[in-house]
């Protein structure tokens, strides 16, 4: 058998791919002669190692130019990274901390920087806090939360922006004011960006409640309004922890 092989690369990869990739336009792959290698051998971690194939064969190393093409789903999967291939986008993705899983119809995912964002809407401050004191509620403390201060008679509000095709939304919302020598309470509205209403609710201070909303069709910013004591700087909170969405 001759030790010459014509195999197929695409040019702008440095590693041989073993991926089953489909029928690519032509314009793109471009026709080379290299070598299959077999005199190179692997280590993983100090030990042996053989990298294989989809189909568990052996698969061998090609050299070209001086360059070195290895299989690159054997050696991702080997080291711990995780490897897919998009063949609409002909795009290869590597991952190599934790892999995040796509949530099935249906299922709920906790609000995280990877699903909800804040943007301006209040013209007091709001954004992202985790400040440990601000997020004590009674005997619980929260981690995260988008928070507006100035909440007074006017009204401050939070606003932020779920991912496409969000079905169903759970949201915490918290209120403080910074009288505690009697009771003080606030009231909040959810709606969408037209004024839509989908929650209002009174809120105690030092309190905390949830709302589930079911979203129509495209609507993915959510803006909440808290309205509290007159005269008084309070503080409106929607609540990372257990707060939820649903696609």
């Amino acid at each position: 058998m001759k030790s010459k092989k014509t195999v197929m690369i695409g040019t702008a990869l440095v590693l041989l791919l073993t991926f089953s990739a489909g029928v690519s336009a032509a314009s793109s792959l471009e026709r080379i002669q290299a070598n299959l290698n077999h005199g190179i051998s692997f280590l993983l971690n100090g030990q042996a190692w053989t990298a294989k194939d989809a189909n568990g064969a052996k698969a061998v190393p090609i050299s070209y130019k001086g360059t070195t093409y290895v299989p690159l789903r054997a050696v991702a999967e080997a080291t711990g990274a995780d490897i897919r291939f998009d063949a609409a986008k002909q795009q290869i993705s590597i991952t190599t901390g934790p892999v995040a899983q796509t949530p099935g119809k249906g299922e709920r995912s906790p609000f995280s920087v990877d699903n909800v964002s804040h943007f301006k809407w209040s013209y007091y401050t709001s954004g992202i806090t985790r400040n440990k004191a601000d997020l004590q509620f009674g005997e619980t403390q929260y981690e995260a939360a988008f928070m507006v201060t100035g909440v007074n008679s006017a009204g401050q509000g939070v606003a932020f922006k779920v991912k496409d095709g969000t079905k169903k939304v759970g949201v915490l919302v918290g209120f403080k004011t910074p009288k505690s020598d009697k009771e003080y309470s606030g009231s909040y509205t959810i709606a969408d960006k037209d004024g839509q209403a989908f929650a209002t609710g009174k809120i105690e201070n030092g309190t905390v409640v949830e709302n589930v909303l079911v979203l129509p069709n495209n609507t993915t910013e959510l803006y909440v309004k808290f309205i509290g004591p007159a005269g008084e700087d309070s503080t409106g909170y929607v609540i990372w922890d257990e707060s939820w969405l649903e696609n």
